[in-house]
């Protein structure tokens, strides 16, 4: 048998020959340095296993002084690994608070997908077998996500409305069961139904008042106080609606436990408790945090996702789609909503999975039937009337109205969002919470629509009145006071939204904005009802017809809700299919597309940010959105950072002690590979985090001692000498420029492609780099502007749009840490 540095000889030789046929090949130089599977003894580190390096690249000479090393049988295996094989381009495990490489985890998904077809080639049937096996994981996926997804809405709404009507009273025959399903058999009386002054034998009508007051403030105080202590004390990342930080993560940021197990059960049991105080918040919009918390966990039960953040984020677009479907009964308007306002990155195949995954959800839901109708939500509503083309007038109005109150609402919460950050009161999230909703309880026990849970509020809001009802919203003789209580009710729900928006509670602002609207559109329909019936001869209402019913105040409705939801959140398309699947009526599309329409472009006047953009930027966080048109003036020399303010590592003058206190001295995230101080030739760039890991690794082996030299580069490699080689974590390719590019060229390279750097270069020598958050930067300093130049003087007092004013260049002065920005929240 041969002896090992014969063996380690004639592999050398072999892996040559391999290595200079596979460097000839066009196309095997991104192989080479692609991505490897992760390792099955690390999970928190990327390492190709020693097969797949074994098979594919070429060993290294073996040294003497490492034969110990892989002689002993209990050595480490992942220092074998990384020392003795030049496999492919190795990563260690993202950060929290940065920013995944786009490119680098889809190189690895290609090139998983080919190595797992090519074995399937050689193994036969079984190995097509084992291809449509991994295939159908993110289906199982998928189909999972959906089911719970269902599972979980019908059990935050029927525990929702139960203890909703516990603040009222109790069901005689089942303490479990809320009013509705209590009376479900009564007709006009439900004597089932026992309030607490008559479970306390309470008589007096002032005490019998005082007394459900007290309980309705007890129980709002209660459940509040439970909802922010579970989520400041356990899981405050489920606090708010995440919508904003689910697009974050979509467009590549890191946020650990955002999406995890604890925050999923928080953020269940949360929301209950919130709706349920009675705050201004639904329940609607925390379905879509849910949603892809579920998608989150399951995930991880396939390595193939786990390990592959670009195929986590294609999964988390599709299971946002089922947080819709649930939640508003609208499983093709959350497809359109995981398009339009979630994704960041949406191919072709993330839509068929979108559909699926909210259809299981929406068919879930529908077998569970929590509402006892047959209804996916409880205001779901079928109009059997028509509209004119009068009418077209009004609906414009309404969406004038409720873009300007949706535009107020947004820069009121956001305002009040940023005073808590920079006051005081953020140490007193707790109280804070307690005291709103003391005070919302005895603002809204003392009005019927504002004590009315607002599920209950938009769906009579909707309803139309068939001509038997006499009293309520359908009462003729109290029209005008209705018409004010609808008014009052909109602006002091706008204003308690706007106050509940930021605080330490699970909910949303979906539904809070849908009543707003819909009082709204209510209001303006009874008004135009009543001048018909007092003015049915004049000339606006000449296509009505005699003795038949014109004006649907209902549709009106309708149309604000829509409305002042396109306004907050600046969703068109998919606002429009959400009311068209709420009532099955495709004849109101029309108005509802106008009112729409009107109600953004009136919003957008006064900004183009809607309110998920507006907390990404109110955070701070690395987000691009691909909707913004970027004009930008200036070039990449004004904007990058300059080499003489970098730290950089050469190929071939680094020891084991100098990496170390290189890392020790500086918190840049990254450092670019140049050939040699003098020349600033660029030949690859490390991550901090990769290089970290790779020392960490180097000293544990106790094979190499802190003088032992570094090898960056294939050219500085002397086989002669004991050296620790970094190639495999070093990206031999980095995406350059060149220097005196134009601004927008690099805004769109980043959103594009997804990269974290660009380094700028002049015949291959480094002049800077530019990162994410400089394009972060200048980009809202050209919204800031332009929000600036667009609003009239008249209502520049709305919103202090900037508090200091902008550089007409986004240029930086001094040495600031940018290149550090990847790892912590701006």
């Amino acid at each position: 048998m041969d002896s090992l540095d014969e063996q380690g000889a004639k592999v050398w030789n072999s892996g040559q020959n391999s290595l200079a046929s596979l460097s000839t090949e066009p196309g095997n130089r991104s192989r080479l340095h692609g991505s490897a599977s992760p390792s099955s003894n690390d999970s928190s580190e990327y390492v190709p296993r020693f097969d797949e390096i074994h098979t594919a690249v070429p060993l290294r000479r073996i040294r003497p002084s490492q034969e110990a090393l892989i002689q002993n049988p209990t050595a480490d295996m992942d220092v074998i690994t990384g020392w003795l094989y030049n496999g492919p381009l190795q990563r260690a495990k993202y950060q929290d608070f940065s920013t995944i490489d786009w490119i680098y985890d889809s190189t690895k998904a290609r090139h998983y997908k080919y190595d797992l077809h090519k074995q399937a080639r050689r193994a036969g049937k079984w190995g097509y077998l084992e291809l449509l096996a991994d295939s159908s994981k993110t289906w199982i996926v998928l189909l999972a996500v959906g089911v719970s997804m269902g599972l979980i809405a019908t059990c935050i709404a029927v525990s929702s409305q139960w203890l909703i009507d516990m603040k009222s009273g109790f069901c005689r025959t089942g303490f479990y069961l809320n009013r509705r399903f209590c009376c479900w058999n009564a007709d006009n009386v439900c004597l089932d139904w026992m309030t607490w002054s008559e479970f306390l034998h309470v008589h007096w009508r002032w005490l019998d008042w005082l007394l459900q007051f007290l309980v309705y403030i007890f129980a709002a105080i209660l459940f509040a106080g439970i909802s922010t202590f579970l989520v400041t004390e356990y899981a405050p990342y489920a606090a708010g609606q995440g919508i904003a930080e689910i697009k974050t993560i979509m467009s590549g940021y890191m946020m650990r436990r955002f999406l995890g197990l604890r925050t999923l059960c928080i953020k269940c049991v949360g929301v209950v408790l919130a709706v349920a105080s009675g705050l201004s918040l639904g329940k609607e919009g925390t379905m879509v945090h849910i949603a892809c918390c579920c998608g989150n966990i399951y995930s991880r039960i396939f390595r193939k996702i786990k390990y592959n953040e670009v195929k986590r984020r294609e999964l988390l677009s599709a299971a946002s789609a089922a947080g819709i479907s649930v939640a508003l009964g609208a499983p093709i308007a959350g497809v359109l909503f995981s398009l339009e306002q979630v994704s960041y990155y949406f191919p072709a195949k993330t839509m068929w999975r979108s559909l699926f995954c909210a259809t299981v959800a929406a068919v879930t839901l529908k077998l569970l039937n929590p509402f006892r109708n047959g209804k996916l939500v409880s205001f779901q509503v079928t109009y059997d009337r028509t509209w004119d083309l009068f009418e077209l007038w009004f609906f414009v109005a309404i969406g004038i109205v409720c873009g300007i109150v949706g535009m107020l609402q947004n820069r009121l919460a956001l305002f009040l969002m940023e005073y808590r950050q920079r006051s005081e009161l953020k140490r007193f999230a707790r109280g804070e919470v307690v005291v709103v909703a003391l005070a919302t309880a005895i603002i809204c026990y003392m009005s019927v629509y504002l004590r009315a849970d607002m599920v209950t509020l938009v769906s009579n809001l909707f309803t139309e009145c068939t001509g038997r009802e006499t009293d309520g919203l359908c009462s003729r003789d109290d029209r005008t006071g209705n018409v004010v209580s609808l008014v009052f009710t909109s602006v002091i729900r706008t204003l308690l939204t706007a106050v509940a928006c930021g605080l330490a509670v699970p909910a949303g602002m979906f539904t809070p904005s849908m009543a707003t609207g819909a009082s709204i559109g209510r209001a303006f329909g009874m008004v135009v009802q009543t001048l018909y019936e007092n003015h049915p001869k004049w000339r606006l209402f000449s296509a009505c017809q005699p003795d038949v019913p014109c004006i649907t105040p209902g549709v009106y409705a309708l149309v604000g809700a829509a409305s002042m939801l396109a306004s907050t959140t600046r969703m068109t398309v998919t606002v429009v299919v959400i009311m068209f699947e709420l009532t099955d009526a495709l004849i109101y599309v029309l108005p509802i597309m106008l009112a729409v329409t009107v109600s953004k472009s009136v919003a957008d006047a006064f900004g183009k940010d809607g309110y998920f953009e507006g907390i990404i930027n109110l955070n701070g966080y690395p987000f691009l959105s691909m909707d913004q048109e970027y004009v930008l003036r200036g070039t990449s020399d004004e904007l990058m950072v300059r080499a003489s303010e970098m730290t950089v590592v050469t190929a071939d003058n680094e020891t084991l002690q100098s990496i170390t206190d290189l890392l020790q001295e500086s918190t840049f995230s990254g450092f670019p590979v140049v050939r040699s101080r003098s020349s600033m030739v660029v030949i690859g760039y490390i991550a901090r985090s990769d290089l970290a890991m790779a020392i960490e690794r180097a000293l544990s082996s106790e094979i190499y001692p802190s003088s032992t030299p570094c090898c960056f580069a294939r050219e500085s490699f002397d086989s002669s000498i004991n050296m620790v080689d970094f190639r495999p974590w070093v990206d031999p390719t980095p995406i350059t420029i060149s220097h005196g590019t134009d601004i927008n060229q690099v805004a769109e390279t980043f959103r594009e492609l997804g990269v974290r750097y660009l380094l700028v270069v002049h015949h291959g020598a480094l002049l800077g780099i530019i990162t994410k958050k400089d394009i972060v930067r200048a980009v809202r300093m050209q919204s800031r502007n332009y929000a600036r130049s667009s609003l009239s003087p008249l209502l520049s007092w709305l919103w202090p749009l900037q508090h200091s004013a902008p550089s007409p260049q986004p240029q930086r002065q001094g040495r600031l840490p940018i290149f550090s920005s990847e790892s912590q929240v701006l």
